[in-house]
């Protein structure tokens, strides 16, 4: 059987040319990523997860990270953010919306249709977040946090956490009513919200802490809507005053694999590190750092994109002037512990506020004086996945102070807040892994990187930026890469699955008897079927002949395909014969090249008597009965065919009926 697997040809180039494939893998054939996409077509199942790969913040500052580097965006012109504003793009990264907390703006930069305000306020550390509900591409919950409002004697004015639901209807409108705007769900709330996808990877926690307690709320967002919270009891009480309030101040994230939670109590000079369980929603098992920097006080927190590394940010919370104190910035190696911090930079006259991981891999930092004197470019941490000072903070190919200009727009406090998981990525990414495929390998990160090694855990190897390589045999590898900077070595490693295609088998050639109909199975719990047809159902119906294939592609996205020939044939029964010893037609019996049956003919004369029967297609009628000559005439007969072979396709057993003329 022949089988038609897709990309076929360019497997058979590849064996003929082994060379070439060395030569692509040592980096020693010139050829770009778009021509390797152009040879070498994906064929697994690749995830677009862009959500967050436009980012507008600050006074009208904005990056656009879709095409893999950084880019200043300067089309904004509507939105300022004291602190940390939300943004939302479809998977394709094309942009949806954002807020500050109060307004929400569509993609135009309108203010999007029949919004009222909302009950977040600007100066709150992360006063929103928008989240999109699972399950559904129109609706996105956007999460707010009011600031609680101190008075002297203590007492304060708060609306706490409240979330509204953006209905995407295409005229970017919220739908009907009012019932789903401004919905109270807990008061009072610290200034902390972070959100990371449920173990299942459809649903999303939504997290805060409440003010005045040691209890964390997990509210899990589902396509039913938002379940009631999971409360836990853990770390420090986040307890103020008038003159305490500031420990309501500093950020929360969640470790982008979902597996610790770590927060900035700014007033104790405090970060606190958690276990979450992102199955469950239950934070625990409390860890705290206390700092002792006068001056400056805990603010920003992120995790690397291996949630391995956290980085905490310090900054002097007081005054309207330049700081008198340097802002500094820290890195925790989380697999020792929250213990023994590096200090990665020390900032004089600045303010460096929140910390943001971007899909690029680098963590960005929020850099500004004060609210009325605000700076044109940001900080960025290169290299967060790497220990200490080869993190690399605005070190960028060696040169120093190389910070990310936002193009003439200004930083103040904060970046966009995002639903964490959008941030967890290897160090490196891969498609096409199914048999007989050809693997592509890209860097995310390619910053500070002098020279790569790649072991593709098969016994080849690869110098190659973003090489490509071809696995023999299913299974599984482990691919490990390491990159080389400053006489330094950084290693990774993935495992990588290279899948088999998958089964399926229409046959050779299926024979059916005319007027019959075969049914032509592909297999069941594929993701998609494609039939010569047309058909995209698992089996189709056949009655005419010709050569029918089918593509299945299995839920790895890998494909394959098979074509079978259906050959209808039919037996014939002549009309009349002549006995008469010349050679020619003598001799009345079943006419067809399929000899493998039971045959049952019979003969009848005028008045319904048997006069002959027989059981081999190459025995038939000579027009005598009991050695006697029968007289010319017409003559009736029925047959009955039993095909003994499973590859002859039938409506059962076939019957056949008719008469013949006896010609003397």
């Amino acid at each position: 059987m022949k089988k038609h697997r897709i990309r076929s040809s360019w497997i058979s180039f590849l064996k003929r040319s082994a060379i070439f494939l060395v030569f692509l893998q040592s980096g020693m054939v010139a050829i770009s990523q778009k021509q390797i996409q152009t040879i070498y077509p994906v064929t697994d199942c690749p995830r677009s997860e862009k959500q967050a790969e436009i980012w507008y913040f600050g006074d009208k500052a904005g990056i656009d990270f879709r095409s893999g580097t950084a880019v200043a965006l300067t089309d904004e012109n509507v939105m300022t953010a004291f602190k940390s504003p939300s943004v939302i793009s479809d998977s394709m990264g094309n942009l949806l919306f954002f807020t500050n907390a109060k307004a929400v703006w569509a993609k135009d930069f309108t203010i999007m249709s029949g919004t009222p305000s909302m009950l977040g306020d600007l100066g709150v550390t992360q006063p929103c977040l928008i989240i999109p509900k699972p399950g559904d591409s129109l609706l996105y919950y956007i999460f707010n946090i009011d600031v609680m409002t101190y008075q002297p004697d203590n007492t304060y004015d708060t609306k706490g956490l409240t979330y509204c639901v953006v209905n995407m209807n295409g005229n970017y409108y919220f739908g009907s009513g009012t019932t789903r705007w401004n919905i109270p769900l807990l008061s009072p709330v610290a200034q902390k919200l972070t959100a990371v996808r449920h173990s299942n990877l459809k649903d999303y926690w939504i997290i805060v802490h409440k003010w005045g307690s040691d209890e964390f709320y997990s509210y899990l967002l589902t396509e039913s809507g938002l379940a009631a919270p999971v409360v836990s009891k853990a770390g420090t009480p986040q307890i103020g005053t008038f003159v305490s309030q500031s420990n309501a101040y500093g950020y929360m994230k969640a470790a982008p694999d979902g597996s610790s939670l770590a927060l900035a109590i700014s007033g104790m000079n405090m970060v606190e590190l958690f276990d979450f369980n992102n199955n469950t929603g239950v934070v625990s098992n409390a860890k705290n750092y206390a700092y002792a920097v006068p001056g400056i006080a805990p603010y920003g927190v992120e995790y690397s994109s291996d949630s391995k590394m956290l980085y905490t940010s310090l900054l002097m919370l007081t005054g309207n002037g330049p700081p008198a104190v340097p802002s500094r910035v820290y890195q925790f190696d989380l697999r020792a512990g929250l213990i023994n911090p590096v200090l990665i930079d020390s900032m004089p006259g600045i303010r460096i506020g929140g910390l943001q991981l971007a899909r690029d891999g680098r963590i960005y930092a929020s850099r500004t004086v004060n609210l009325l004197t605000k700076k044109d470019s940001i900080d960025v941490i290169y290299n967060p996945t790497r220990p200490g000072l080869d993190c690399n903070y605005n070190l960028l190919n060696n040169a120093p102070q190389s910070r990310f200009s936002l193009n003439g727009r200004k930083s103040t406090y904060g970046l966009p807040s995002f639903m964490q998981s959008y941030f967890q990525r290897p160090a490196f990414t891969h498609d096409s892994v199914c048999k007989g495929d050809v693997t592509r390998f890209d860097i995310i990160n390619k910053a500070n990187i002098d020279n790569v090694f790649w072991d593709f855990g098969d016994g080849s190897t690869s110098v190659a930026m973003s090489p490509v390589h071809f696995y023999a045999q299913p299974g599984n590898y482990n691919v490990r890469l390491t990159e080389n900077f400053n006489g330094k070595s950084f290693k990774d490693s993935v495992t990588l699955t290279i899948h088999d295609l998958p089964k399926i088998e229409l046959g050779d050639t299926i024979l059916l008897y005319s007027g019959a109909t075969v049914v032509l199975h592909a297999g069941t719990g594929y993701r998609s079927y494609e039939w010569s047809t047309g058909w995209t159902g698992p089996d189709i119906a056949v009655e005419n002949g010709g050569n029918y294939w089918v593509k299945v592609e299995d839920q790895n996205c890998c494909y394959n395909s098979d074509t079978v020939y259906v050959n209808v044939f039919k037996y014939f029964f002549p009309d009349a014969f002549s006995p008469n010893g010349d050679g020619t037609n003598d001799v009345f019996r079943m006419i067809g090249l399929y000899r493998n049956i039971n045959l049952n003919l019979y003969v009848y004369d005028r008045g319904g008597q048997m006069i002959f029967q027989s059981d081999n297609i190459d025995s038939g009628w000579d027009g005598t009965y009991r050695g006697a000559k029968c007289p010319a005439g017409t003559y009736s007969w029925v047959a009955f065919v039993d095909f003994r072979s499973s590859d002859i396709t039938t409506n059962g057993k076939v019957k056949f009926k008719g008469t013949v003329i006896l010609v003397r």
